[in-house]
């Protein structure tokens, strides 16, 4: 509308307002008059003519008013349509709520909406009218099927509606229109924009196919169903763009989108070529060059994809996306760091690349030497986006890599109540697991309690997303080490079908269950398939331990060195190689190593176990015995423990402080050859030879590589002359031990005498 038309009508609704107000009072005027007059007629008839002229008076007055008002409704349709819309409304608005006082209202409003296109605009009057009449209408419960409206009645009633952003109206007006007027371009176009308002793209797909039924080769159809196809994975989308070729209506946007179609049905050639043509008839479009350049990153063609990243940049320097893009293909480029996280900061400022290109951009931070600004954009991320899950679960893995347990636990302690996302749950179970891992007793049996809760963070995660191949991996990491091997090898299947094969974590996983079931040909072939993806601390700490399960505990060393190397914090490989040490009676570097991990993780009592066995093979006999009366405290069952505290009292000369603990572990462990061992060295210490050469056979029973035991029974035959089988004693010793000396000379001398018999 006109500045001046809108004026005029906006003073002419004013006037009528006016007029009709003046009318009103005259006519209440008349009304108290007449009352007056009967009584004046009956009391007062002196002044019945004075009455009378005043009657006169005031009907005149009503009569100009009347023909002032008539005259402006008669030459002011407007104002006309707002005062019969005005007064259909206050009936309905007083009470009087039939169907026909609704449906002249409804005339009323809405009659003058013109039926040709659904993006109408309403003048204030017709907005404030209509606010009215919905209003009133939905407080007495009236729909559009209740009141029987027409064809033509529905699509107003909808026009109306739309543009109040009534959207319940509008759906039923519009599909009630739909009924009447099957055929109608504009009652599809309203239905088709109600989906759109709700956010129903399937709703929305099928009233833009139903326009194109009508009008197949409407271009600007064609083109949208097209993206709406595209957004919702539909190859057939490529239809709509053929279609535009063959009607030589195709434009470089729309090759553009070919190639967005191409490659996401994994033909990237085609998809280049694509969006090559499209810059060839237009390269002044910033997208075409993003897009362009997305698609040469994901070819791993860098460099071009480098030089088109920066003319959409050259064209519109404020597109996030490919400032996000440049920061992704320089990051990995030597000395070209301080680019990279200029690129990264104006991705971040413009808030574009998510919580990755955050992260990248405090990796950058920290390449560059600034290790507390990178924390400090990582701590600033999490405050100003605290509802980004995917941002709170990256800091808080990263956290948890570096050994942060409990920074990474703050972290999700921090999460808002209203946020539930997987990959919350899946840091949340490698914390159960990171915890299991530095708690674990000295017999190296991992915290049932904190892998069930491991196993409930990772079905969490499932429960929200059944598609998260990481969730099944922990999942089967979690089964595996509470010795389910079947399900664990259920769920690494899972994860391997949604992970894909190339992914190493998978081939990772495989092999340590492959350990566990004993398959070392297996495990081999699996950390090979994970080491072409490259080399990593994970990989070499696996291959240590299939060295240990093929009995070679020095290339084991070798293989635990090069993850700590890589990754000092590693706990079950410095765990590992503290056993291959202590295996290969390295007791100085066992004890180095042992400190090395209980700095890391004090509580970790099978740590303490490990030091203190190093400090007694080191002659350390009283730090070895506080060492392992702390397992004990920790682990009272533990008979390894039990055991070499008895040692450790017998080389400390108290006897009687040694038969305690070795009795308890015989009561544990009856087939613990090291206790009968050490309860023979004990009952020799005081001189029951016979009770001690029981003990020793009997450890010899329990392990029949147990050389010291074998050398104290030989010990005691030999002593107590009995030739025949100290001889078979000396024999079984260097049967392990061919270079054994004292075996050799002892069995000589048996010899000799046996010899001289």
């Amino acid at each position: 509308m006109e500045p001046i038309t809108f004026l005029l009508v906006g003073l002419s609704v004013g006037a009528a307002s006016a007029l009709a107000w003046n009318l009103y009072h005259a006519r209440n005027a008349l009304q108290r008059v007449s009352d007056r007059t009967l009584v004046l007629s009956e009391s007062q008839g002196a002044h019945a003519k004075q009455t009378t002229d005043a009657l006169v008076a005031l009907q005149k007055k009503i009569d100009h008013y009347d023909s002032l008002l008539g005259a402006i409704r008669a030459t002011k349709p407007n104002v006309d349509h707002g005062i019969r819309a005005h007064q259909a409304i206050a009936a309905l608005e007083s009470g009087d709520v039939s169907t026909a006082t609704a449906i002249d209202a409804i005339d009323a409003v809405c009659s003058s909406v013109p039926l040709q296109d659904i993006d109408l605009q309403l003048s204030s009057m017709q907005f404030e009218m209509a606010s009215r009449l919905f209003g009133v209408l939905n407080k007495n419960g009236m729909t559009v099927l209740s009141l029987g409206l027409s064809g033509r009645q529905s699509l107003q009633v909808g026009l109306c509606a739309l543009y109040l952003q009534d959207l319940v109206w509008a759906e039923d007006a519009f599909g009630s229109a739909h009924q009447s007027l099957p055929g109608n371009d504009v009652v599809l176009k309203g239905l088709e924009k109600v989906a759109i308002l709700k956010g129903d793209g399937i709703l929305r797909l099928h009233w833009l196919e139903s326009q194109l039924h009508l009008d197949p080769d409407n271009p600007e159809l064609l083109r949208t169903h097209a993206h709406i196809l595209v957004q919702q994975g539909d190859e057939n989308a490529e239809k709509d763009v053929r279609r535009l070729e063959a009607l030589g209506l195709d434009t470089p946007a729309d090759r553009s989108l070919l190639a967005g179609l191409r490659h996401r049905a994994g033909s990237a050639n085609e998809a280049i070529d694509a969006i090559e043509q499209a810059l060839a008839e237009d390269n002044t479009k910033s997208e075409y060059w993003l897009q362009y350049a997305e698609l040469l990153h994901e070819a791993e063609e860098s460099e071009r994809a480098l030089e088109a990243v920066d003319q959409c940049l050259n064209l519109d320097r404020q597109i996030g996306d490919a400032w996000a893009l440049r920061a992704i293909l320089l990051s990995v480029k030597q000395g070209r760091e301080k680019e990279a996280l200029k690129a990264a900061t104006h991705a971040v400022a413009l808030d574009c690349g998510g919580a990755k290109l955050i992260v990248l951009k405090a990796d950058l931070l920290a390449e560059t030497g600034d290790l507390m600004a990178a924390e400090a954009c990582l701590e600033k991320a999490i405050d100003d986006f605290p509802m980004d899950a995917e941002l709170r679960s990256i800091v808080a893995s990263r956290r948890l890599s570096e050994g942060r347990i409990e920074v990474a636990q703050a972290l999700l302690d921090g999460t808002p109540s209203t946020i539930d996302h997987p990959e919350l749950h899946i840091v949340e179970g490698r914390l159960h697991l990171a915890r299991a891992d530095r708690q674990r007793d000295g017999t190296g049996e991992t915290d049932q309690l904190l892998l069930g809760s491991a196993v409930k963070s990772f079905e969490a995660a499932l429960q929200l997303n059944r598609e998260t191949g990481v969730a099944w991996l922990g999942l089967a990491r979690t089964q595996r080490l509470l010795k389910n091997l079947d399900e664990a090898g259920n769920s690494l299947d899972r994860a391997r079908r949604l992970l894909g094969d190339t992914d190493s974590s998978c081939s990772i996983e495989a092999a340590m269950l492959a350990i566990d079931l004993n398959d070392i040909h297996a495990a081999t072939r699996y950390i090979d398939a994970a080491e072409i993806q490259g080399s990593g601390p994970t990989i070499a700490y696996v291959r240590g331990n299939v060295a240990i399960k093929s009995g070679d505990p020095k290339r084991a060393i070798a293989m635990y060195t090069d993850t700590l190397n890589e990754k000092p914090k590693h706990i079950r490989a410095r765990l590992n190689r503290i056993n291959c040490y202590l295996a290969l009676d390295m007791a100085v570097e066992a004890k180095e190593d042992a400190n090395i991990l209980l700095s890391l993780a004090p509580e970790l009592t099978v740590a303490v176990f490990a030091r203190a066995d190093a400090q007694s093979r080191l002659a350390e006999w009283e730090e070895a015995k506080e060492g392992f009366l702390a397992v004990l405290e920790q682990a009272p069952h533990h008979y390894q423990a039990l055991t070499k505290l008895g040692a450790c009292y017998l080389a400390l000369d108290r006897p009687e402080r040694a038969e305690g603990p070795i009795n308890e572990a015989l009561r544990l462990a009856p087939d613990h050859g090291d206790a009968w061992h050490q309860r023979g060295m004990l009952y020799a210490a005081w001189e029951k030879y016979e009770a001690a050469l029981s003990d020793f056979e009997a450890a010899i029973r329990a392990d029949g590589n147990n050389i010291h035991a074998r050398v104290q029974a030989a010990a005691i035959h030999h002593a107590s002359n009995n030739v025949e089988q100290a001889s078979a004693g000396w024999r079984g010793v260097l049967a392990l031990e061919p270079d054994h000396p004292l075996a050799r000379q002892r069995l000589q001398q048996c010899e000799q005498q046996l010899a001289s018999i």
